[in-house]
């Protein structure tokens, strides 16, 4: 096993968000840690003719948005939503820091294929909301759901470290308002709504992450900024959409990975990408029982989606950032995991930790 002092890490340098609850990271983060829940019915009925409840970003977000995206040759309002969110959390997150010219930018995009021709392109949209930031040049995407941004974290380690960059923008950015995907997970049962059993709310919202490989470029707050650990990365083969037999490696095996230098019993919070369904709350259990040694005793399980809906693509980096509001807000707490699961095989768990600044420089 490699000392931790040895092993690489990236830091948190800028945070973005837009969600359900809040236009920006901080008031996001005040709203979910006090409990407050955006879900309402919505104006989506299922096929037994009941509301289904969503968490949707306010309109009067968008509406305060002065920019100019085009609406292609047809309009999408879930196109132009996704759009609007990622440029307002894009520029939330650059503006930690004095960039002057592009950087790399992760998108974390929908492990469900999309229908994206004849709309404005989304990359460049952004790159012309965001400049000098971003150039779709130094742009790449991960299509594997709600595990892709930690995916593209990744693949941020082994960037970051073998090219001439200071830092990397992480993103993602969704939203449900799509009747032909909603009725698809309608017919499966899967929404929430009157009897329905076993279902979740949609939500929307953006996340990004600016990162860095040097720590004196790193956000401070008192004194303190935050690592991020190598991430675990697996598949599990008994997926939602798989007829394997389900038995839970795959998240298992993310956790392993990403808490391999991490077995003293030092993390405090699970923020999860669970979101009401019972099959994930099955897959966590699995997961922090055949992991146990390198949790609390008294380890605490936070899933937002009870508050802002399954944000879908923007999961992974949402729950790092309102994870890392938690960090820098409670001085006894050290060490967290954060961990994301799509429909799809994917999985990603990822370790961040609050360190002196000072110790690091």
């Amino acid at each position: 096993m490699s000392d931790m002092s040895s092993q690489k890490k990236l830091y948190i340098a800028g945070m973005g968000m837009v969600s359900p609850v809040g236009g920006n990271v901080a008031m996001t983060a005040a709203t979910v840690n006090a409990g407050i829940s955006a879900y309402a019915a919505s104006d989506f009925y299922s096929v037994n003719g009941n509301a289904v409840t969503m968490a949707l970003v306010p309109n009067e977000i968008f509406d305060e948005m002065h920019v100019e995206i085009g609406e292609g040759d047809r309009f999408s309002a879930q196109h132009d939503r996704i759009i609007k969110m990622a440029i307002m959390a894009a520029n939330e997150a650059s503006t930690y820091q004095s960039i002057k010219q592009p950087i790399p930018l992760l998108m974390a995009m929908t492990d469900v294929p999309r229908d994206l021709s004849d709309l404005v392109p989304f990359i460049q949209s952004l790159a012309e909301n965001c400049r000098p930031i971003i150039d779709p040049k130094l742009t790449r995407s991960f299509y594997s759901g709600r595990a892709a941004g930690i995916e593209a974290i990744d693949f941020a380690f082994s960037y970051l470290f073998d090219a001439p960059q200071d830092f990397i923008l992480i993103g993602g950015s969704d939203s449900c308002v799509e009747d032909a995907s909603l009725a698809q997970l309608d017919s499966a049962g899967r929404l929430l709504a009157n009897q329905v059993q076993n279902g979740y709310a949609p939500g929307e919202g953006a996340g990004f992450l600016l990162l860095t490989r040097h720590p004196e470029l790193a956000l401070v707050r008192e004194g303190k900024i935050i690592a991020l650990h190598p991430p675990g990365i697996a598949e599990e083969s008994g997926h939602l959409h798989s007829k394997v037999v389900y038995r839970g490696d795959g998240l298992d095996q993310a956790f392993k990975r990403a808490l391999i230098n991490h077995q003293q019993q030092n993390i405090q919070y699970i923020y999860s990408s669970m979101n009401g369904e019972n099959y994930w709350a099955k897959e966590m259990g699995v997961a922090q029982i055949r992991n146990k040694k390198s949790f609390s005793e008294n380890v605490k399980i936070q899933h937002p989606a009870d508050c802002i809906g399954d944000v879908g693509s923007a999961t992974a980096p949402i729950l790092i950032a309102l994870a890392v509001e938690r960090l820098f807000k409670h001085s006894k707490l050290q060490t967290h995991l954060v961990y994301s699961s799509s429909d799809t095989a994917k999985r990603g768990a990822i370790v961040i930790e609050k360190i002196n600044a000072l110790e690091q420089v």
